[in-house]
Protein backbone atom coordinates (compact mmCIF):
# COMPACT_ATOMS: atom_id res chain seq x y z
CA UNK A 1 0.00 0.00 0.00
CA UNK A 2 1.47 3.46 -1.04
CA UNK A 3 1.97 6.28 1.70
CA UNK A 4 -0.84 8.61 -0.20
CA UNK A 5 -3.79 5.38 0.23
CA UNK A 6 -2.30 5.21 4.07
CA UNK A 7 -2.76 9.12 4.66
CA UNK A 8 -6.10 9.00 3.13
CA UNK A 9 -7.84 6.23 5.26
CA UNK A 10 -6.26 8.43 8.48
CA UNK A 11 -8.13 11.02 7.23
CA UNK A 12 -11.03 8.88 7.06
CA UNK A 13 -10.73 7.33 10.10
CA UNK A 14 -9.89 10.83 12.11
CA UNK A 15 -12.64 12.12 10.36
CA UNK A 16 -15.44 9.07 11.81
CA UNK A 17 -14.26 9.14 14.73
CA UNK A 18 -14.63 13.00 15.04
CA UNK A 19 -18.33 12.31 13.93
CA UNK A 20 -18.94 9.51 16.54
CA UNK A 21 -17.28 10.74 19.15
CA UNK A 22 -19.49 14.05 20.89
CA UNK A 23 -17.68 17.57 21.16
CA UNK A 24 -17.62 18.13 25.02
CA UNK A 25 -19.93 21.69 26.15
CA UNK A 26 -18.66 24.73 26.63
CA UNK A 27 -16.82 25.11 29.98
CA UNK A 28 -18.94 28.22 30.81
CA UNK A 29 -21.88 26.20 30.71
CA UNK A 30 -19.60 23.28 33.03
CA UNK A 31 -18.44 26.35 35.13
CA UNK A 32 -21.59 27.69 35.96
CA UNK A 33 -23.49 26.83 38.65
CA UNK A 34 -26.56 24.31 39.38
CA UNK A 35 -29.73 26.17 39.77
CA UNK A 36 -31.20 26.10 43.58
CA UNK A 37 -34.12 24.48 43.96
CA UNK A 38 -36.48 27.17 45.25
CA UNK A 39 -37.23 25.87 49.07
CA UNK A 40 -40.95 24.31 49.94
CA UNK A 41 -43.25 26.43 51.08
CA UNK A 42 -44.90 25.25 54.45
CA UNK A 43 -48.81 25.22 54.67
CA UNK A 44 -50.92 25.12 57.70
CA UNK A 45 -54.31 25.37 57.79
CA UNK A 46 -56.63 27.23 60.26
CA UNK A 47 -59.26 25.35 61.87
CA UNK A 48 -62.49 26.20 63.47
CA UNK A 49 -65.33 24.06 64.53
CA UNK A 50 -64.28 21.28 62.08
CA UNK A 51 -63.90 23.91 59.31
CA UNK A 52 -61.00 25.75 57.44
CA UNK A 53 -61.32 29.08 57.43
CA UNK A 54 -57.90 30.04 55.60
CA UNK A 55 -54.66 28.85 54.38
CA UNK A 56 -51.12 30.45 56.02
CA UNK A 57 -48.33 29.88 53.78
CA UNK A 58 -45.60 32.63 54.60
CA UNK A 59 -43.34 33.43 57.71
CA UNK A 60 -45.01 36.71 59.92
CA UNK A 61 -42.77 38.35 62.55
CA UNK A 62 -40.58 35.11 63.14
CA UNK A 63 -43.44 33.01 63.33
CA UNK A 64 -43.64 29.87 60.92
CA UNK A 65 -47.15 28.99 59.17
CA UNK A 66 -47.93 26.40 61.33
CA UNK A 67 -47.39 28.15 64.58
CA UNK A 68 -49.59 31.09 63.16
CA UNK A 69 -52.13 28.51 62.32
CA UNK A 70 -52.41 27.65 66.40
CA UNK A 71 -52.60 31.06 67.36
CA UNK A 72 -55.24 31.79 64.59
CA UNK A 73 -57.39 28.95 65.76
CA UNK A 74 -57.02 29.25 70.06
CA UNK A 75 -58.12 32.92 69.32
CA UNK A 76 -61.13 31.90 67.26
CA UNK A 77 -62.11 29.13 69.83
CA UNK A 78 -62.01 32.16 72.28
CA UNK A 79 -64.85 33.88 70.61
CA UNK A 80 -67.94 34.28 72.62
CA UNK A 81 -70.66 32.00 71.79
CA UNK A 82 -72.81 35.28 70.87
CA UNK A 83 -70.86 36.28 67.90
CA UNK A 84 -71.57 37.19 64.84
CA UNK A 85 -70.14 36.73 61.44
CA UNK A 86 -71.46 40.21 60.76
CA UNK A 87 -69.42 42.05 63.70
CA UNK A 88 -66.09 40.47 61.58
CA UNK A 89 -64.19 43.28 59.94
CA UNK A 90 -61.48 43.40 57.82
CA UNK A 91 -58.90 45.74 58.37
CA UNK A 92 -55.55 46.86 56.61
CA UNK A 93 -52.66 46.81 58.46
CA UNK A 94 -48.95 46.70 58.02
CA UNK A 95 -46.44 43.96 59.74
CA UNK A 96 -43.10 44.72 59.57
CA UNK A 97 -42.79 44.53 55.48
CA UNK A 98 -45.89 43.21 55.01
CA UNK A 99 -48.55 45.06 53.94
CA UNK A 100 -51.71 42.61 54.47
CA UNK A 101 -55.61 42.44 55.60
CA UNK A 102 -56.06 41.72 59.19
CA UNK A 103 -59.47 39.92 60.44
CA UNK A 104 -60.50 41.85 63.66
CA UNK A 105 -63.37 41.72 66.01
CA UNK A 106 -64.24 43.96 68.08
CA UNK A 107 -61.26 45.55 68.08
CA UNK A 108 -58.84 42.32 68.52
CA UNK A 109 -57.14 41.00 65.78
CA UNK A 110 -58.14 37.20 65.00
CA UNK A 111 -55.17 36.70 62.31
CA UNK A 112 -53.61 38.39 59.59
CA UNK A 113 -53.16 37.50 55.55
CA UNK A 114 -50.20 38.54 54.03
CA UNK A 115 -48.83 38.28 50.02
CA UNK A 116 -46.65 35.49 51.23
CA UNK A 117 -49.47 33.41 51.86
CA UNK A 118 -51.52 33.47 48.30
CA UNK A 119 -52.17 30.52 46.24
CA UNK A 120 -49.65 31.73 42.99
CA UNK A 121 -50.29 28.37 41.25
CA UNK A 122 -54.21 29.57 41.28
CA UNK A 123 -53.14 33.43 40.48
CA UNK A 124 -54.70 34.23 44.26
CA UNK A 125 -55.41 37.93 44.98
CA UNK A 126 -55.35 39.25 48.86
CA UNK A 127 -58.93 40.43 48.53
CA UNK A 128 -59.93 37.17 47.39
CA UNK A 129 -58.12 35.17 50.04
CA UNK A 130 -59.63 37.60 52.76
CA UNK A 131 -63.37 37.26 51.72
CA UNK A 132 -63.29 33.33 51.42
CA UNK A 133 -61.74 33.57 54.77
CA UNK A 134 -64.76 35.97 56.04
CA UNK A 135 -67.42 33.61 54.18
CA UNK A 136 -65.65 30.46 56.15
CA UNK A 137 -65.52 32.30 59.59
CA UNK A 138 -69.09 33.54 59.26
CA UNK A 139 -70.62 29.92 58.14
CA UNK A 140 -68.63 28.58 60.91
CA UNK A 141 -69.90 30.65 63.60
CA UNK A 142 -73.51 30.46 62.42
CA UNK A 143 -72.71 26.51 62.53
CA UNK A 144 -72.15 26.85 66.03
CA UNK A 145 -75.10 28.75 67.04
CA UNK A 146 -76.94 26.11 65.17
CA UNK A 147 -75.27 23.30 66.78
CA UNK A 148 -77.14 24.42 69.87
CA UNK A 149 -80.14 24.98 68.90
CA UNK A 150 -83.08 22.58 69.89
CA UNK A 151 -84.75 22.25 66.21
CA UNK A 152 -81.54 21.79 64.52
CA UNK A 153 -80.69 18.83 66.89
CA UNK A 154 -84.22 17.46 66.75
CA UNK A 155 -84.50 17.57 63.04
CA UNK A 156 -81.33 15.57 62.54
CA UNK A 157 -82.18 12.95 64.89
CA UNK A 158 -85.34 12.23 63.35
CA UNK A 159 -83.29 12.24 60.32
CA UNK A 160 -80.96 9.99 61.05
CA UNK A 161 -83.58 7.24 62.92
CA UNK A 162 -86.15 7.45 60.09
CA UNK A 163 -82.97 6.92 57.43
CA UNK A 164 -81.96 4.07 59.90
CA UNK A 165 -85.44 2.51 59.60
CA UNK A 166 -85.90 2.90 55.49
CA UNK A 167 -82.06 1.48 55.64
CA UNK A 168 -82.85 -1.50 57.52
CA UNK A 169 -85.86 -2.25 54.83
CA UNK A 170 -83.78 -1.67 51.45
CA UNK A 171 -81.33 -4.33 52.95
CA UNK A 172 -84.10 -6.57 53.90
CA UNK A 173 -85.75 -6.00 50.55
CA UNK A 174 -82.51 -6.44 48.80
CA UNK A 175 -81.84 -9.92 50.78
CA UNK A 176 -85.16 -11.07 50.00
CA UNK A 177 -84.75 -10.69 46.45
CA UNK A 178 -81.24 -12.21 46.29
CA UNK A 179 -82.54 -15.36 48.37
CA UNK A 180 -85.43 -15.60 45.25
CA UNK A 181 -83.29 -15.16 42.97
CA UNK A 182 -80.96 -17.94 43.99
CA UNK A 183 -83.81 -19.90 44.57
CA UNK A 184 -85.16 -19.68 41.21
CA UNK A 185 -81.24 -20.32 39.46
CA UNK A 186 -81.35 -23.25 41.48
CA UNK A 187 -84.58 -24.75 40.61
CA UNK A 188 -84.55 -23.33 36.88
CA UNK A 189 -80.72 -23.85 35.51
CA UNK A 190 -80.42 -27.62 36.47
CA UNK A 191 -83.11 -29.17 33.76
CA UNK A 192 -80.58 -27.07 31.03
CA UNK A 193 -78.12 -29.02 29.80
CA UNK A 194 -75.19 -27.30 29.25
CA UNK A 195 -71.69 -29.11 28.15
CA UNK A 196 -68.40 -27.81 27.11
CA UNK A 197 -65.70 -30.65 26.45
CA UNK A 198 -67.50 -33.34 27.88
CA UNK A 199 -67.90 -31.08 31.21
CA UNK A 200 -71.53 -30.56 32.57
CA UNK A 201 -71.38 -26.46 33.19
CA UNK A 202 -74.96 -26.59 35.20
CA UNK A 203 -73.75 -26.72 38.39
CA UNK A 204 -70.74 -24.37 38.04
CA UNK A 205 -72.87 -22.25 36.40
CA UNK A 206 -75.28 -21.95 39.22
CA UNK A 207 -72.60 -21.72 42.05
CA UNK A 208 -71.29 -18.40 40.16
CA UNK A 209 -74.60 -17.09 39.70
CA UNK A 210 -75.02 -17.15 43.57
CA UNK A 211 -71.85 -15.91 44.47
CA UNK A 212 -72.90 -12.97 41.97
CA UNK A 213 -76.41 -12.14 43.06
CA UNK A 214 -74.89 -12.57 47.09
CA UNK A 215 -71.84 -10.12 45.80
CA UNK A 216 -74.33 -7.72 44.41
CA UNK A 217 -76.44 -7.48 47.33
CA UNK A 218 -73.26 -7.02 49.74
CA UNK A 219 -72.52 -4.40 47.42
CA UNK A 220 -75.69 -2.81 47.57
CA UNK A 221 -75.97 -3.38 51.35
CA UNK A 222 -72.56 -1.71 51.91
CA UNK A 223 -73.53 1.50 49.46
CA UNK A 224 -76.80 2.03 51.70
CA UNK A 225 -75.16 1.96 54.81
CA UNK A 226 -72.81 4.43 53.92
CA UNK A 227 -75.28 7.06 52.06
CA UNK A 228 -76.76 6.60 55.48
CA UNK A 229 -73.97 7.42 56.97
CA UNK A 230 -72.83 10.63 54.82
CA UNK A 231 -76.34 11.66 54.99
CA UNK A 232 -76.79 11.46 59.12
CA UNK A 233 -73.61 14.02 59.01
CA UNK A 234 -74.22 16.15 56.91
CA UNK A 235 -78.09 16.70 58.83
CA UNK A 236 -75.79 17.77 62.04
CA UNK A 237 -73.82 21.47 61.88
CA UNK A 238 -70.45 20.06 63.35
CA UNK A 239 -70.18 17.03 60.58
CA UNK A 240 -71.11 18.89 57.84
CA UNK A 241 -68.29 18.89 56.33
CA UNK A 242 -67.80 15.09 57.15
CA UNK A 243 -70.57 14.12 55.38
CA UNK A 244 -69.74 16.87 52.25
CA UNK A 245 -66.77 15.60 51.71
CA UNK A 246 -67.98 11.63 52.21
CA UNK A 247 -70.48 12.45 49.58
CA UNK A 248 -67.67 13.75 47.51
CA UNK A 249 -65.53 10.57 48.24
CA UNK A 250 -67.74 8.00 47.10
CA UNK A 251 -68.51 9.73 43.45
CA UNK A 252 -64.31 10.20 43.09
CA UNK A 253 -64.35 6.89 43.44
CA UNK A 254 -67.20 5.74 41.12
CA UNK A 255 -65.82 8.48 38.51
CA UNK A 256 -62.63 6.84 39.22
CA UNK A 257 -64.04 3.55 38.81
CA UNK A 258 -66.18 4.16 35.35
CA UNK A 259 -62.66 5.86 34.64
CA UNK A 260 -60.51 2.99 34.46
CA UNK A 261 -62.72 0.42 33.17
CA UNK A 262 -63.01 2.30 30.03
CA UNK A 263 -59.16 2.61 29.75
CA UNK A 264 -58.91 -0.80 30.42
CA UNK A 265 -61.40 -1.85 27.74
CA UNK A 266 -59.16 -2.37 24.75
CA UNK A 267 -57.05 -4.21 26.60
CA UNK A 268 -59.50 -6.53 28.11
CA UNK A 269 -60.08 -6.60 24.27
CA UNK A 270 -57.13 -7.91 23.19
CA UNK A 271 -56.41 -10.34 25.92
CA UNK A 272 -60.16 -11.64 25.03
CA UNK A 273 -59.19 -11.58 21.57
CA UNK A 274 -55.77 -13.44 22.74
CA UNK A 275 -57.30 -16.02 24.73
CA UNK A 276 -59.81 -16.91 22.01
CA UNK A 277 -57.29 -17.38 19.30
CA UNK A 278 -55.32 -20.08 21.88
CA UNK A 279 -58.14 -21.86 23.18
CA UNK A 280 -58.75 -22.26 18.77
CA UNK A 281 -55.16 -23.34 17.98
CA UNK A 282 -55.10 -25.88 21.04
CA UNK A 283 -58.86 -27.27 19.68
CA UNK A 284 -57.17 -27.34 15.95
CA UNK A 285 -54.04 -29.51 17.73
CA UNK A 286 -56.41 -31.34 19.27
CA UNK A 287 -58.25 -32.40 16.50
CA UNK A 288 -55.56 -33.55 14.63
CA UNK A 289 -53.69 -34.74 17.61
CA UNK A 290 -56.58 -37.32 18.69
CA UNK A 291 -57.45 -38.39 15.09
CA UNK A 292 -53.66 -39.68 15.42
CA UNK A 293 -54.18 -40.91 18.82
CA UNK A 294 -57.41 -42.94 17.63
CA UNK A 295 -55.49 -44.27 14.22
CA UNK A 296 -58.06 -42.24 11.87
CA UNK A 297 -54.80 -40.32 10.37
CA UNK A 298 -51.66 -41.47 9.85
CA UNK A 299 -48.45 -39.56 10.65
CA UNK A 300 -44.92 -41.69 9.73
CA UNK A 301 -43.28 -40.34 12.76
CA UNK A 302 -45.84 -40.20 15.14
CA UNK A 303 -47.85 -43.11 17.16
CA UNK A 304 -51.35 -43.05 19.72
CA UNK A 305 -48.80 -42.43 22.65
CA UNK A 306 -46.62 -39.68 21.27
CA UNK A 307 -49.57 -38.14 19.69
CA UNK A 308 -51.51 -37.78 23.33
CA UNK A 309 -47.84 -36.73 25.23
CA UNK A 310 -47.67 -34.28 22.27
CA UNK A 311 -51.11 -32.92 22.72
CA UNK A 312 -50.39 -32.01 26.47
CA UNK A 313 -47.14 -30.41 25.33
CA UNK A 314 -48.65 -28.02 22.94
CA UNK A 315 -51.57 -27.27 25.16
CA UNK A 316 -49.23 -26.27 27.83
CA UNK A 317 -46.52 -24.63 25.51
CA UNK A 318 -49.53 -22.38 23.80
CA UNK A 319 -50.95 -21.39 27.27
CA UNK A 320 -47.62 -20.19 28.31
CA UNK A 321 -47.24 -18.07 24.87
CA UNK A 322 -50.26 -16.85 25.00
CA UNK A 323 -50.39 -15.54 29.10
CA UNK A 324 -46.40 -13.68 27.74
CA UNK A 325 -48.55 -11.95 24.93
CA UNK A 326 -51.48 -11.25 27.10
CA UNK A 327 -49.64 -9.98 29.95
CA UNK A 328 -49.14 -6.39 28.76
CA UNK A 329 -52.41 -5.72 27.91
CA UNK A 330 -54.00 -7.11 31.30
CA UNK A 331 -55.43 -3.99 33.52
CA UNK A 332 -52.90 -3.10 36.19
CA UNK A 333 -49.69 -4.96 34.86
CA UNK A 334 -47.44 -1.76 34.72
CA UNK A 335 -48.27 -1.16 38.74
CA UNK A 336 -45.23 -1.87 41.18
CA UNK A 337 -47.74 -4.41 43.10
CA UNK A 338 -48.90 -5.86 39.94
CA UNK A 339 -44.98 -6.67 39.15
CA UNK A 340 -43.97 -7.48 42.77
CA UNK A 341 -46.68 -9.96 42.85
CA UNK A 342 -45.75 -11.16 39.60
CA UNK A 343 -42.40 -11.87 40.89
CA UNK A 344 -43.89 -13.82 43.68
CA UNK A 345 -45.13 -15.80 42.14
CA UNK A 346 -42.46 -16.59 39.73
CA UNK A 347 -39.87 -17.47 42.62
CA UNK A 348 -42.27 -19.19 43.91
CA UNK A 349 -43.09 -21.56 40.83
CA UNK A 350 -39.23 -21.67 40.49
CA UNK A 351 -38.56 -22.85 43.93
CA UNK A 352 -41.21 -25.22 43.91
CA UNK A 353 -41.17 -26.78 40.56
CA UNK A 354 -37.42 -27.98 40.30
CA UNK A 355 -38.29 -31.54 40.54
CA UNK A 356 -41.62 -31.25 38.61
CA UNK A 357 -39.51 -29.76 35.91
CA UNK A 358 -36.79 -32.52 36.24
CA UNK A 359 -39.81 -35.38 35.86
CA UNK A 360 -41.43 -33.55 32.64
CA UNK A 361 -37.74 -33.73 30.99
CA UNK A 362 -37.51 -37.31 31.61
CA UNK A 363 -41.02 -37.88 30.61
CA UNK A 364 -40.01 -35.95 27.38
CA UNK A 365 -37.17 -38.31 26.90
CA UNK A 366 -39.62 -41.75 27.71
CA UNK A 367 -42.11 -40.90 25.34
CA UNK A 368 -40.25 -39.40 22.16
CA UNK A 369 -37.95 -42.18 22.70
CA UNK A 370 -40.76 -44.92 22.78
CA UNK A 371 -39.29 -46.84 25.45
CA UNK A 372 -42.76 -47.80 26.34
CA UNK A 373 -46.21 -47.31 25.54
CA UNK A 374 -49.69 -48.28 26.52
CA UNK A 375 -50.71 -51.70 26.41
CA UNK A 376 -46.63 -53.33 26.76
CA UNK A 377 -46.05 -55.51 28.82
CA UNK A 378 -42.66 -53.95 30.86
CA UNK A 379 -40.72 -54.66 33.85
CA UNK A 380 -39.08 -51.84 35.69
CA UNK A 381 -37.23 -52.62 38.57
CA UNK A 382 -38.64 -54.90 40.96
CA UNK A 383 -42.34 -54.18 39.18
CA UNK A 384 -43.74 -55.82 36.23
CA UNK A 385 -46.85 -55.58 34.20
CA UNK A 386 -48.80 -53.91 31.92
CA UNK A 387 -48.31 -50.69 31.16
CA UNK A 388 -51.90 -48.26 31.58
CA UNK A 389 -50.48 -44.83 30.98
CA UNK A 390 -47.38 -42.86 29.75
CA UNK A 391 -47.58 -39.04 31.01
CA UNK A 392 -45.29 -36.02 31.65
CA UNK A 393 -44.39 -37.18 34.96
CA UNK A 394 -44.92 -40.58 35.48
CA UNK A 395 -46.16 -43.69 33.51
CA UNK A 396 -48.58 -46.35 35.17
CA UNK A 397 -47.93 -50.13 35.08
CA UNK A 398 -51.29 -52.48 36.05
CA UNK A 399 -49.30 -55.70 38.13
CA UNK A 400 -50.37 -59.15 37.77
CA UNK A 401 -51.74 -58.93 40.91
CA UNK A 402 -53.94 -56.45 39.33
CA UNK A 403 -52.32 -53.58 41.60
CA UNK A 404 -51.56 -50.28 39.98
CA UNK A 405 -48.20 -49.15 40.12
CA UNK A 406 -46.81 -45.47 39.57
CA UNK A 407 -43.16 -45.16 38.75
CA UNK A 408 -41.93 -41.35 38.30
CA UNK A 409 -40.53 -40.50 34.58
CA UNK A 410 -36.83 -39.84 36.08
CA UNK A 411 -36.67 -43.53 37.35
CA UNK A 412 -38.00 -45.02 34.14
CA UNK A 413 -35.02 -43.00 32.81
CA UNK A 414 -32.04 -43.68 35.24
CA UNK A 415 -33.05 -47.53 35.11
CA UNK A 416 -33.14 -50.31 32.75
CA UNK A 417 -36.92 -51.35 31.35
CA UNK A 418 -37.35 -54.76 29.80
CA UNK A 419 -39.66 -54.71 27.33
CA UNK A 420 -41.30 -57.86 26.97
CA UNK A 421 -43.84 -57.06 23.92
CA UNK A 422 -41.77 -54.70 22.01
CA UNK A 423 -40.33 -57.48 19.75
CA UNK A 424 -42.90 -59.78 19.98
CA UNK A 425 -44.83 -58.86 16.79
CA UNK A 426 -46.29 -60.48 14.76
CA UNK A 427 -44.80 -64.02 17.01
CA UNK A 428 -46.46 -62.83 20.26
CA UNK A 429 -44.55 -61.56 23.27
CA UNK A 430 -42.19 -63.45 24.66
CA UNK A 431 -42.66 -64.49 28.23
CA UNK A 432 -40.07 -66.96 29.99
CA UNK A 433 -40.15 -68.78 33.85
CA UNK A 434 -36.92 -69.85 35.67
CA UNK A 435 -36.31 -73.15 37.77
CA UNK A 436 -33.43 -75.26 39.61
CA UNK A 437 -33.50 -78.87 39.94
CA UNK A 438 -30.65 -81.02 41.32
CA UNK A 439 -28.31 -83.19 39.18
CA UNK A 440 -30.27 -86.59 40.04
CA UNK A 441 -33.15 -85.44 37.79
CA UNK A 442 -32.61 -86.17 34.28
CA UNK A 443 -32.04 -83.03 32.08
CA UNK A 444 -34.59 -85.23 29.18
CA UNK A 445 -37.22 -85.54 31.85
CA UNK A 446 -36.67 -82.40 32.45
CA UNK A 447 -37.02 -80.90 29.23
CA UNK A 448 -40.47 -82.75 28.50
CA UNK A 449 -42.39 -81.46 31.72
CA UNK A 450 -41.73 -78.14 31.20
CA UNK A 451 -42.90 -77.88 27.11
CA UNK A 452 -45.68 -80.39 29.08
CA UNK A 453 -46.62 -77.33 31.06
CA UNK A 454 -46.43 -74.92 28.62
CA UNK A 455 -48.40 -76.87 26.01
CA UNK A 456 -50.79 -77.05 28.84
CA UNK A 457 -51.19 -73.57 29.81
CA UNK A 458 -53.56 -71.51 28.19
CA UNK A 459 -53.26 -68.60 25.63
CA UNK A 460 -49.36 -69.85 24.70
CA UNK A 461 -48.78 -70.73 21.37
CA UNK A 462 -48.14 -73.75 19.72
CA UNK A 463 -46.03 -72.36 16.97
CA UNK A 464 -43.02 -70.92 17.54
CA UNK A 465 -42.74 -73.84 19.92
CA UNK A 466 -41.56 -73.26 23.49
CA UNK A 467 -37.61 -73.69 24.38
CA UNK A 468 -35.91 -74.83 27.30
CA UNK A 469 -32.41 -73.81 28.14
CA UNK A 470 -29.71 -74.77 30.41
CA UNK A 471 -28.68 -71.30 31.86
CA UNK A 472 -26.45 -72.34 34.29
CA UNK A 473 -24.65 -75.30 36.15
CA UNK A 474 -23.82 -74.69 40.01
CA UNK A 475 -22.49 -76.43 42.62
CA UNK A 476 -25.38 -78.25 43.32
CA UNK A 477 -28.52 -77.52 40.65
CA UNK A 478 -28.60 -77.09 37.31
CA UNK A 479 -31.02 -73.46 36.10
CA UNK A 480 -33.42 -74.01 33.17
CA UNK A 481 -35.46 -71.32 31.17
CA UNK A 482 -38.73 -71.81 29.74
CA UNK A 483 -39.35 -69.16 26.87
CA UNK A 484 -42.60 -69.28 25.18
CA UNK A 485 -44.81 -66.99 23.57
CA UNK A 486 -48.21 -65.26 24.16
CA UNK A 487 -51.47 -64.70 22.25
CA UNK A 488 -52.22 -60.98 21.51
CA UNK A 489 -55.88 -60.18 22.20
CA UNK A 490 -56.52 -60.07 18.52
CA UNK A 491 -55.29 -63.66 18.25
CA UNK A 492 -57.14 -64.59 21.40
CA UNK A 493 -60.42 -63.62 20.51
CA UNK A 494 -59.97 -64.68 16.58
CA UNK A 495 -59.52 -67.68 17.71
CA UNK A 496 -62.35 -67.91 20.89
CA UNK A 497 -64.44 -67.02 17.78
CA UNK A 498 -63.74 -70.02 15.71
CA UNK A 499 -64.49 -71.95 18.57
CA UNK A 500 -68.25 -70.33 19.12
CA UNK A 501 -69.02 -71.05 15.51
Amino acid sequence: MSVRKRRLYLVLVLALALCVVPLPEASADSSAPAPTPPPAIREAQIRFWNRTIATLRGELAGAEADLRAERAAARLAELPLGASGDEIEKRSIKIEDQQGIGLVYQGRLLFFLGPRDLDKEADQTLAQATDAAIANLRDALKARTAERSWPVIRDGALYTVGGFILLVCLCVLIWKVQSAAARLVRSRVPRLSFRLARVNLVPHIVATARAFFRLVAWVLTLFLVYLWVAMSLRRFPYTEPWGLQANGYIFHVVRELAETILHSLPGLLAVIVIIVFVRWMIRMTTLLLDQVARGTTAISWMDADVARATHRIVAVVLWVFGIIIAYPYIPGSQTEAFKGLSVFFGLVISLGSTGIINQIISGLFVVYSKALKTGEWVRVSDTEGEVIDVGLLAAKIRTIEGQEVTVPNSILVSTSTVNHTRLGHPDGKVVSCTITIGYDAPWRQVHALLELAAARTPNILKTPKPAVLQRQLSDFYVQYALTARLEDEFQSQRRHSRRVQ
